[in-house]
């Protein structure tokens, strides 16, 4: 059998190539989100849970079981100075906040997060990280991030290198938006409200049952 080499060093199953690929306008990437995707709605819809009591206190404690945890940094073989480097830097950042927003990531699938840059004598430093709102952004067919600016269409505006970082919670290559939890909670949630709008016109219309 001959190895052809060139193969190799490419990617064939692409997603340009693929049978999927033919149903994406723009290189824009839609959310495979079963719920986002039967009911026509952005991920925005799933904020909405944290007003039910269990949902909402259920993601505090968990943010708070994490920002309870035994953090540190681990210099391993690196140089002191550049340890001091590093310890100083992170000196600057709101770690608590930080972690709480990249938490997100748990309950819409991706957190994006971006990237204050700033000048220190020789140095180029990230002095603040900030999580931004994932509904702004989407992943196009390469599953590069892309802000949904208002003047950039569908396709959204491609992001520089080292600008932002985002957090996902079990994203693969099909799938770049991750898993969300509160996709979970969505039925539920509906279910009960659904459930305690049709008893309270049951119980204006009939009484409530002595």
């Amino acid at each position: 059998m001959i190895i052809d080499k060139k193969a190799l060093f490419s990617d064939i199953a692409t997603r340009a190539r693929s049978p999927a690929g033919l149903g994406q306008l723009f290189g824009h990437l839609p959310n495979p989100d079963p719920i986002l995707r039967a009911r026509g709605q952005a991920i925005s819809v799933y904020r909405q849970l944290r007003a039910e009591p269990l949902v909402g206190s259920s993601i505090r404690r968990r943010k708070s079981a994490v920002k309870c945890l035994e953090r540190g940094l681990e210099p391993g073989q690196a140089p002191a100075p550049v340890v001091r480097f590093i310890e100083q830097t992170l000196a600057q950042w709101d770690i608590n906040r930080l972690i709480g927003e990249l938490l997100e990531a748990a309950f819409f699938g991706y957190q994006p997060a971006e990237l204050t840059w700033a000048k220190d004598g020789r140095h180029l430093v990230v002095t603040d990280v900030v999580g931004k709102p994932p509904e702004w952004f989407t992943f196009d067919t390469e599953n590069r991030l892309r802000f949904q600016a208002r003047q950039s269409g569908l396709a959204g505006e491609l992001l520089p290198p080292r600008k932002f970082v985002v957090a996902t919670q079990d994203a693969t290559f099909d799938n770049p938006y991750g898993f969300a939890d509160l996709s979970l909670c969505f039925w539920p949630v509906t279910f009960k409200k659904a459930g305690w709008s049709f008893w309270m016109r049951f119980s204006e219309k009939y009484g409530t049952p002595g």
